[in-house]
């Protein structure tokens, strides 16, 4: 179960899921597809994507999360590297304080992954803190589900 805490959130998930990691790995680098299944987010534009080696890509997009009539939008950083097998994630604008993220892919022989999310976030602002911690807590609480339906989805199981 994600743990949130009010005053600063931060949200650890450890979980093995049925897929390989480097399907996983890239299930998680197509950021332009997050509208489609992760909780609350609404929509995601790329802004750009470059390798900096062939392990290592760095992709700059804008999300928009929300819940009802509240939206945040904001730009991030991600920095995704194959070869320690860890996506990190940064916030670079928006409301947020500081936001990061953290994905991990463990294999667990070749058709098995243990999967490390965390992410760590904080509001500039008392007042969005106070009504957009519960929705970006809900997003990020659900992400791996989310990405695990996507993976059963996407690809076959063995």
């Amino acid at each position: 179960m994600p743990r949130v805490s009010a005053s600063t959130p931060r949200i650890r998930i450890t979980k093995r899921i049925g897929h390989r990691w480097d399907d996983l790995f890239n299930l998680v680098l197509d950021v332009e597809s997050y509208a489609a299944f992760v909780p609350h987010c609404r929509k995601v534009r790329l802004l750009s994507r470059r390798a900096a080696s062939p392990t290592h890509t760095i992709i700059v997009s804008r999300m928009t999360v929300g819940l009802a009539g509240l939206e945040v939008s904001y730009a991030n950083r991600t920095n995704a590297d194959a070869a320690r097998r860890i996506i990190e994630v940064e916030a670079i604008d928006g409301p947020l304080r500081y936001l990061r993220a953290v994905w991990r892919f463990v294999p667990h022989g070749d058709h098995r992954t243990e999967i490390d999310f965390s992410v760590d976030f904080e509001f500039s602002s008392l007042l969005l803190a106070a009504v957009a911690s519960r929705v970006f807590g809900s997003m990020f609480g659900e992400m791996v589900d989310a990405f695990e339906r996507r993976a059963d989805r996407r690809f076959p199981r063995r």
